[in-house]
This record gives C-alpha cells, sequence and structure tokens, in this order.
C-alpha cells in the first residue's frame, strides 16, 4: 500500500519533476562553472608544456604511420612514445612535479561537488515541503514561497545529511574497489551491485524520517533523528524491503532510459526517482505516525495501520471503545 500510495502521489504531483529538473539543470552548469575555474588554468599550463606537445605529436605519427606508408614504421613510433627513455615517460615526469597544484584542483572540484549536493538537497527540502502541504491540506504551495520559509531548516538538515551521505558514498566505492580489485569481475560487478543497493537501503531508511519529522511536525533536526517510538522501530523492516524494492527500480528504470534513448530520457528519469524517493519518505512516516493524507482530492489515506499486522489488535480496541461510546450515547438519548 505504501508503494502504491508513493506512485499515486508522484503521478498527481508530477510537475514536481519538471521543477527538480530546472533546479538541478541550472546547479549542474553552476557546478562545472566552477570546477572550470580549479582546472581550466591547470590544463593550459600542461597543454602548453614541450612534454605535452611533443607526446601528442608522437601519438599523431603513430596513427598516421598506421594509415600511410609514407610516415615510417609504426614500431618506431611506439617505442619512441612508449620506450625506457619515451615520450610518455617525459610527460608523466612533468606531471609529477604539479602534485601540489594537482592536489589543490582535486580539492577544489571536491569542494565544488560538496556545494552542488548541498543545494540540490535544499531543493529536496523544498520539494518535501510543498508535497506535506499538498498531502495535509491540498494545497498548493508555490516553490519560492516554500523554498524561502524553509531555507533556515533546509540548511540545516543539509549541513548534517550530505556529510553524512559522503562519507558512506566513500566508504561504499572503496569496498567496491577492493572486490573489483581481488575477486574475478563477474563476481565482483555482482557483489558490488549488491552491496550498493544495500548501503544506500539502509541509509534511506536510517535517514526517512528527518525531513518529514521537520516538516510535517515542525521539529528540529536533533529532535526529528530522535523523533521515532518503540511501536514505530518496528516498521523498520518493512520500510527496509520496499527501499531495496525501489532502488533496483530506479537502477533498472534509469539503466533502460540510458540505453534505449542514448540518455536522452534521463532528463526525466533521474529526478522522477528523486522525487519517488520523496514521495516515500513522507508516506512512511504518515503511516508510522498514523495520519491521515490527501492522495487525491478524492481520496484520502484514513487508516493506514488497518490490516497491518502490528497495528491489529489496537485498531480492534480503538473501534470497541468508538462502539460503547456511540451504544452509551443512544442509551442516555433513550
Amino acid at each position: 500500500m505504501r508503494f502504491a500510495n508513493s506512485i499515486r502521489l508522484l503521478m498527481e504531483n508530477f510537475k514536481q519533476v519538471f521543477k527538480l529538473l530546472l533546479y538541478r539543470l541550472v546547479i549542474g552548469v553552476l557546478g562545472i562553472a566552477l570546477c572550470c575555474v580549479f582546472v581550466l588554468p591547470e590544463l593550459k599550463e600542461i597543454a602548453t608544456e614541450p612534454a605535452t606537445q611533443t607526446l601528442v605529436e608522437s601519438f599523431k605519427k603513430i596513427f598516421l604511420s598506421m594509415v600511410s606508408h609514407d610516415h615510417g614504421s609504426p614500431s618506431d613510433h611506439i617505442q619512441a612514445v612508449f620506450g625506457e627513455n619515451g615520450n610518455l615517460k617525459a610527460f608523466f615526469d612533468f606531471i609529477l612535479t604539479l602534485k601540489l597544484e594537482l592536489l589543490l584542483v582535486c580539492l577544489g572540484c571536491l569542494l565544488v561537488y560538496l556545494l552542488k549536493r548541498f543545494a540540490d538537497t535544499l531543493v529536496y527540502f523544498t520539494i518535501g515541503s510543498t508535497l506535506n502541504d499538498r498531502m495535509a491540506t491540498y494545497s498548493d504551495t508555490p516553490f519560492m514561497t516554500a523554498f524561502v520559509g524553509n531555507l533556515g531548516k533546509a540548511c540545516a538538515y543539509a549541513a548534517l545529511y550530505v556529510p553524512t551521505v559522503f562519507v558512506l558514498d566513500m566508504a561504499t566505492l572503496a569496498v567496491c574497489f577492493l572486490l573489483l580489485r581481488f575477486l574475478p569481475l563477474a563476481a565482483a560487478l555482482f557483489l558490488s551491485v549488491t552491496l550498493v543497493v544495500l548501503i544506500q537501503s539502509f541509509k534511506l531508511t536510517f535517514t526517512s524520517p528527518w525531513m518529514p519529522a521537520m516538516n510535517v511536525d515542525d521539529k528540529k533536526l536533533g529532535e526529528a533523528i530522535r523523533y521515532t517510538s518503540k511501536r514505530e522501530k518496528r516498521q523498520v523492516g518493512k520500510m527496509l524491503a520496499m527501499y531495496v524494492v525501489t532502488t533496483y527500480l530506479i537502477l533498472i528504470f534509469n539503466g533502460m532510459a540510458a540505453v534505449f534513448t542514448f540518455g536522452s530520457a534521463l532528463l526525466i528519469t533521474i529526478p522522477t526517482s528523486y522525487f519517488l524517493l520523496i514521495c516515500q519518505q513522507y508516506v512512511n512516516y504518515y503511516t508510522m505516525k498514523g495520519k491521515k493524507y490527501f492522495i487525491t482530492y478524492e481520496k484520502i489515506e484514513t487508516n493506514p495501520d488497518h490490516g497491518d499486522s502490528e497495528h491489529f489488535f489496537e485498531y480492534i480496541e480503538a473501534m470497541e471503545k468508538e462502539m460503547e461510546i456511540s451504544i452509551d450515547s443512544n442509551e442516555t438519548n433513550e
């Protein structure tokens, strides 16, 4: 039911996908421009270095010698490049003299990447806020109103979320690198994909209530992290299973879009995937807290715990109390 309601919310509020797309494109262009500020001066210096120009000319000679006999033997040009004291060695010797400069370039690009992730998280918080207004009162909050109104909370959320996710992602990549290095390729790829899916699912499950708690119940970040009762923690297994399935579906969905449309459809499928995850966060939160929410104007999810084995007896007890109150009220009237 949670997955179906998330899909329905996604389709009913699909215009949010285009807002995500536009925002991410703008932030992406700004990020590339900032990276160019760090990268282009060093690339220009490397390109103008005699060792680089000599290496490029050597590769040109290798190519020309392969397509025409007028430019000598290919083996002679290959030896000039890859020999013990060849042009390639001279090029790498020059690169080694730029260790500090290249380190600063990498740190600059890393900083830009983290700033981009921070900015992306701000828009996810904003989209979540507008989705919450839709689910709670079926109101249509303007994007900029939600962005400005939630900027403080969004910054606090992003300041914790982005570094946490970055460290987790780097650790995942490190483990995948070790698997690819020490295991056969097929086994390494299988285990790497499985590991990525599981870790991302655990991350989504762990962080899922943070943003909704700040938007729905106006909690501060510290309170939002702790705002889960023991009864609600019992639903972690259901959330984890749903996120595992969702992560696999997102991989398949985007993989097919990349292959069959030469990457064109990714403009839609990637923001759609992010919005689906946001919908799932809020559906999970509303369900855990037993809150009613609009799916469409005509459909309200009124009894999210009905039929849930963990809450069945609580539901029966509540119904019995309502019936007793109704009977007492009728007897009083008589």
